[in-house]
């Protein structure tokens, strides 16, 4: 079996890592910090301090994670894998960045002899340990099509979209609609509380109609915990993370002369809740937040 490398056991590459363990890969970890990665050495994975030495003892390394300043530690340090050898190694690249830095990192590894599929995930934590996500992917078919084994245990469904840059505009355009709902949600949750409806009453109607997304159901707790001022900084998706990928949003508009109205509102609400400090509350917490506590 293919021995698979993992740089990142954030939140997301626990959960990934934790699935490929289970499946019984042989796999080794690379994290900046190590106890974050405590739990996976505990059940089996192997632990490397250095990118380099990762590379040497792995076959496909997933790399999953939270900032282009992370991405930058793995692939562009002394240790990284600009100055690696990676000739018949098979980079897949999770992350969520630019189109652009995309393709930046897909020319590095490529100049490194290397093979890189673009690979941007849908879903959350447990559809992650679950095997459960959604891969968009970009870059050689014949490369993505032979690594079905290992496909097939990480995703509910994977789709090829052609060369590097067309996954990560896919996963962004993803997130957009989600992203801007929560302001929207909370928007209309004011309209009803100026309007002398109780909130939780507004809110229950709200989810039990179409004025509810797909997964607005799973925030319920997270929505009436803003409202009430009981926040505990427990999420999957954070506000700062949803800056980050809203303004990544804002940026591609930009490159290509459009501009996002929607999205460039939205980011208010969010800058907002940052300015409170709740950089790692969930980013459905804006609901709750934009009918009480935003003017």
């Amino acid at each position: 079996m293919k021995k698979i490398g993992l740089c990142g056991t954030g939140k997301m590459g626990k959960a990934i890592g934790a699935r490929l363990i289970e499946k019984e890969y042989n796999l080794s970890i690379w994290n900046r910090t190590k106890s974050n990665s405590d739990d996976l050495i505990k059940s089996g994975g192997k632990f490397f301090k250095k990118v380099s030495e990762l590379v040497d003892e792995v076959d496909i390394i997933i790399v999953i994670l939270g900032n282009d300043d992370a991405l930058k530690n793995v692939y562009e340090t002394e240790t990284g894998f600009k100055n690696c050898d990676l000739k018949n190694k098979i980079i897949i690249e999770m992350s969520t960045t630019s189109v652009n830095y995309m393709k930046e990192l897909s020319n590095l590894v490529l100049n490194q002899n290397g093979s890189f599929i673009e690979c941007p995930v849908g879903g959350s934590t447990k559809p992650a340990r679950d095997g459960q996500l959604l891969g968009l992917m970009g870059g050689k078919k014949s490369e993505i099509d032979s690594l079905d084994f290992l496909f097939s245990h990480l995703f509910r469904r994977y789709e090829y979209l052609g060369e590097i840059g067309k996954g990560t505009a896919m996963k962004l355009a993803i997130n957009l609609p989600l992203l801007v709902y929560w302001q929207s949600l909370g928007e209309a949750l004011k309209l009803t509380c100026q309007n002398g409806i109780q909130f939780e009453k507004a809110l229950d109607i709200m989810i039990d109609t179409s004025g509810a997304c797909k997964v607005a159901h799973l925030k319920i707790e997270t929505i009436l915990k803003a409202y009430n001022n009981n926040l505990n900084g427990s999420s999957t998706f954070g506000l700062e993370s949803s800056l980050k990928d809203m303004k990544l949003m804002q940026d591609d508009a930009l490159k290509h002369d459009n501009y996002f109205s929607i999205v460039s509102e939205a980011i208010k609400y969010i800058e907002k809740g940052l300015d409170q400090n709740l950089h790692y509350e969930d980013a459905a917490c804006t609901s709750g937040l934009i009918p009480k506590n935003f003017n």
